[in-house]
């Protein structure tokens, strides 16, 4: 039947052709047809060679060892696969125990079959699509290429599906992921950075929409797995179915209701000597409190590359929010210990305040503006830049209006506590080949959470938003592939009949 459909559709080419040379016309979408007819048969094809190998890794025998335990009571039961080339359908055998109790697909164990439906390439284009675009767009984009068609429902519920199954096992996981991911060669400064950006909220902490709740549901994990539960290795037969510099972060207990919260992203990124940026390392987390699902990570990550990398300076950067640096320097103090670190406050944050006090004197002048830029020069080009500008800003609190002075002396308490704790040391950073600023950061919390997440309705439940995200670091961070072969491995199994 295949030889007879190439054997038409090289006719029609002909005819198609011969006809065009005739009548010196255009192809009329010809070319556009002719690679459809193309795909459908490579598809075609590739349906038929799947369900052999779906033949060949099933078995017949009445009973088998499933990691070591048997299963027996085989039956022949359809089974139905989503595959980059279609849906491939065929018989396969099924083991219980005893009973009706919970079954076991030898097939599926062996090729590692994604909820007892997809492949694992399938699942893998899957949590692509959803960590880059939003469902919708990832449905007509695979149908307009014509292999893996998923609809909506099943990119927003797989890769959930996923992420739930092995979510008590994500630190093993990311560990694996982790020990794969080389550090730069040339590598000499590494900068661990952490940012905030806000989130709609949906779900367990808010009714639909974002409406304020007293009754959250539960989470959308726990619906599916339970409160607690480890990955199992024989699985069951597949269902049917931007922040203030200074935030105050309320406890997790508070939140409730609430329909925009703070999502943390962190960064760890690698620069050369020559203060040249090599790479970096993108973690995002749902909104906890203080951050404290990121810090964890985040200091797994740190401590891994400090372990590898004694050799490296160490940049600890923020904006000004005082929760964030407290968790910092805590984990710079269990990582490092006594070895010395160099904090830096992001210098386009305090740049930013020597613009807005400058505005609250002048206006919207040129002096402003003139007057602004060369604050921000002296204080990352002079070795004592702070000192010099906090003078300046002093004098000119004291000669302002009332509200002017008000506006200033904000100026003045921001960067006296931030350079008494040592964090505006610009020059120094500049001359030693440091990064001053945490624009790979702003760009994570940009990247990895805003694009993508903040689109019109858009609402997340914790489960559902961690998930994106966690895709999504994973694909920024050059480690997709890595984590997806560890997500997949969680749907094998040691068979033997």
């Amino acid at each position: 039947m295949l030889t007879a459909r190439v054997t038409e559709f090289r006719r029609e080419v002909r005819d198609e052709l011969a006809r065009m040379v005739r009548g010196g016309v255009g192809g009329d979408g010809f070319g556009l047809r002719a690679e459809r007819q193309v795909q459908d048969i490579v598809n075609e094809v590739g349906r038929a060679l799947m369900r052999e190998v779906f033949a060949a890794a099933d078995t017949a025998a009445p009973e088998v060892t499933v990691n070591g335990e048997k299963w027996g009571n085989r039956r022949a039961t359809n089974g139905t696969y989503e595959t980059t080339f279609g849906e491939v359908s065929l018989p396969r055998g099924t083991y219980q125990r005893s009973g009706r109790g919970r079954v076991v697909v030898p097939l599926d164990l062996r090729l590692g079959m994604v909820e007892g439906r997809y492949t694992p390439l399938v699942a893998r284009i899957g949590n692509r699509a959803l960590a880059s675009m939003p469902t919708d767009e990832g449905e007509a984009l695979l149908r307009e290429i014509g292999v893996c068609v998923l609809s909506r429902s099943t990119l927003h519920r797989l890769p959930q599906t996923m992420l739930a199954r092995v979510r008590d096992d994500l630190d093993v996981i990311e560990g694996n992921v982790r020990a794969t991911d080389a550090i730069p060669a040339e590598a000499c400064t590494v900068q661990v950075a952490t940012d905030g950006v806000m989130v709609p909220t949906d779900g367990e902490d808010a009714a639909p929409r974002g409406r304020k709740t007293e009754r959250p549901e539960p989470a959308r994990h726990e619906q599916r797995y339970g409160p607690k539960v480890q990955a199992p290795a024989v699985v069951a037969a597949a269902p049917t179915d931007a922040p203030d510099d200074d935030p105050t972060e309320a406890p997790a207990s508070d939140t409730k209701g609430l329909a925009w919260r703070e999502a943390s992203v962190g960064t760890i990124s690698f620069w050369d000597k020559d203060g040249e940026w090599l790479k970096t390392i993108y973690l995002g987390q749902m909104p906890s409190y203080r951050k404290l699902g990121l810090m964890t990570r985040l200091e797994k990550e740190f401590a891994a590359v400090h372990a590898e990398r004694p050799d490296l300076r160490v940049v600890l950067a923020s904006d000004g929010a005082p929760t964030q640096w407290e968790e910092l320097r805590s984990m710079a103090d269990r990582v490092l210990g006594d070895k010395p670190r160099t904090e830096l406050l992001d210098f386009f944050h305090c740049a930013a305040r020597l613009g807005t006090a400058a505005k609250a004197i002048w206006g919207t002048t040129e002096d402003a503006k003139v007057t602004g830029e060369y604050w921000k020069t002296v204080l990352r080009e002079k070795l004592r830049g702070a000192t010099a500008v906090l003078k300046a800003l002093e004098y000119q609190r004291s000669v302002a209006t009332p509200t002017a002075a008000k506006e200033i002396a904000k100026s003045i308490a921001y960067i006296t506590r931030h350079k008494k704790e040592g964090r505006l040391a610009y020059a120094a950073a500049k001359r030693d080949k440091l990064p001053i600023g945490t624009g790979v950061t702003e760009a994570a919390a940009k990247t990895l959470v805003s694009v993508r997440m903040k689109r019109s309705g858009a609402r997340y439940s914790d489960h559902g938003g961690h998930t994106i995200i966690t895709l999504r670091a994973a694909l920024l961070s050059g480690r997709f592939a890595a984590f997806s072969e560890q997500l997949e491995a969680s749907y094998t199994a040691a068979v033997a009949a």
